[in-house]
């Protein structure tokens, strides 16, 4: 069976799926998108993904007459036309087709377009072992909490942590840890405090972190959503990453330097076990 892809309307052939050579989504990163997981035929945290949907529409002035029933019904129909029992949905939205100009013309049509894929899933084995990752300056806007498709920067230092022989890198800004290149970063302090960087406007609150800090209460831990510094971060018992696509991933190197005893920490298996059964 072909795959299948979602555009403005239609179900489509993947090949199939153009857009106009001047929409803005192409030539201004002039749009948002979400990425969420579907498995055992629902979408994983569906509702509050596309209550970040419309709020980054919002912010981004996305003028448009859908609801989000009308996207959430869409995506159940793509993995289902996909004969798909699980994986993740990428879903965007454009301003439109229309002559390039940089404001932002009246009345267009955004340009609504939808994949779905199996995604890649940690085994046990990486779980443990961990990611390496470098810090750099955070060079991103100052609107991350916008989930818009201009994504350069992170893919361009993501790249570089790569080239350097890392696995990822994590940002810093002003001496603050922010975030991943594409995730949500946590540590967890010589107290066994899990803390993150409280939810503003230079980080993108994620679905999956707002999900794990609810699991971490839960389960006695004590929370901080806060600033913390580098300094903290190098000191850290256990680092880890959280995102929609890949859940939870251990950091057990720094910048070179071991995190904890090298391997996947007690937090970070206590949440990932969590969300298993979440999801399961």
């Amino acid at each position: 069976m072909s795959r299948i892809s979602y555009l403005n309307g239609e179900f489509l052939p993947h090949e199939n799926c153009l857009v106009h050579i001047e929409d803005r989504g192409f030539q201004f990163a002039d749009g948002v998108y979400e990425v969420t997981l579907f498995k055992n035929g629902k979408l994983i945290d569906g509702e509050p993904h596309l209550e970040r949907l419309f709020r980054s529409l919002r912010e981004m002035k996305i003028e448009h007459n859908f609801k989000q029933e009308d996207l959430h019904k869409m995506q159940i129909e793509l993995f289902a036309k996909n004969q798909m029992s699980e994986g993740i949905c990428y879903l965007q939205i454009t301003r439109g087709a229309t002559n390039r100009v940089p404001f932002f013309p009246k009345n267009l049509t955004p340009t609504i377009s939808a994949t779905v894929a199996l995604g890649k899933k940690l085994t046990d084995e990486e779980f443990e072992k961990g990611v390496s990752i470098m810090t750099h300056e955070d060079i991103r806007w100052k609107r991350c909490d916008i989930k818009s498709i201009a994504l350069f920067a992170s893919s361009f230092l993501n790249q570089k942590a790569k080239d350097l022989g890392f696995d990822d890198m994590i940002f810093v800004r002003d001496g603050v840890v922010t975030e991943g290149s594409f995730a949500n970063a946590f540590i967890v302090d010589a107290a066994g405090t899990l803390i993150t960087k409280g939810a503003d406007n230079l980080i993108l609150c994620g679905i999956t972190r707002n999900r794990l800090i609810e699991f971490a209460k839960a389960a006695g831990i004590k929370v901080e959503e806060r600033d913390f510094s580098v300094a903290e971060l190098m000191a850290a018992q256990e680092v880890f990453l959280t995102s929609s696509s890949l859940i939870l991933r251990p950091v057990t190197k720094v910048d070179g330097k071991v995190v904890g005893t090298g391997k996947a920490g007690k937090v970070a298996r206590v949440l990932s076990e969590a969300y298993k059964n979440f999801i399961g």
